[in-house]
């Protein structure tokens, strides 16, 4: 999944769950020199025009990669946390049981 975060909290954020130990990839034009996910946590100025691509499962010869960002990128991973609302009919509006789907 591509994610555009617009700061280093949202980088973190977006890299949650990642083993420290994965690599990065990064794009030749672009000046992060982090290579497992530990160090790019450790990020705290991220520039608003580079995206992350991070694997959708948790295979240890995954990567995840820094490119310059596109106009059709998720600026936030999806969360389903205990706040949640359902927003549609299916539950009603405002109920607490998980994502409508």
């Amino acid at each position: 999944m591509r994610y555009k975060p617009k700061s280093g909290t949202a980088l973190h954020i977006a890299l949650g769950g990642l083993p420290a130990q994965i690599r990065v990839e990064v794009d030749p034009e672009i000046e992060v020199s982090a290579k497992p996910v530990g160090e790019l946590r450790k990020v705290t100025a991220w520039p608003e025009n580079l995206a992350v691509t991070k694997p959708q499962g948790r295979d240890r010869g995954s990567l995840v990669k820094v490119s310059r960002a596109s106009v059709a990128t998720r600026t936030t991973p999806k969360s389903y946390g205990a706040g949640f609302l359902c927003p549609g009919p299916r539950f009603g509006v405002g109920d607490r049981r998980g994502p409508c789907h």
